[in-house]
């Protein structure tokens, strides 16, 4: 005869039952697929000058709300942050929540 097998704990039968994904990465492919890709807005030259004149009045630790370009979601999204530095030879600016770079800027806005 076979020797006896120990009863297999609650917990690990759950996993016999788990969703089997047959093509994996599938669902991945197709949350991204369902994203909503934006196109880069061109600025007008107006635009660029309010842009450039709000980041000449920005000082260290001012609170702003940026909406920018974010290239890998390739779509827009608004930062609300503190301005930690501002780099005009780089060309980036730095908030609490990270770097944003000027060309990606479509709005600045001062927070009182």
């Amino acid at each position: 005869m076979g020797k006896i097998r120990a009863k297999m704990p609650k917990s690990q039968r759950a996993k016999q039952f788990a969703p089997f994904d047959a093509v994996v990465g599938l669902r991945q492919a197709l949350k991204e697929k369902e994203k909503i890709r934006v196109p880069r807005k061109e600025l007008s030259d107006d635009m660029l000058w309010e842009i450039d004149e709000a980041l000449k009045g920005l000082n260290i630790n001012d609170t702003v709300t940026v909406v920018h370009y974010n290239s890998s979601e390739q779509q827009y999204i608004t930062t609300r942050g503190i301005v930690q530095k501002i780099n005009p030879k780089s060309q980036i600016i730095t908030l609490t929540v990270g770097d944003i770079k000027f060309e990606d800027i479509y709005t600045i806005i001062m927070s009182p």
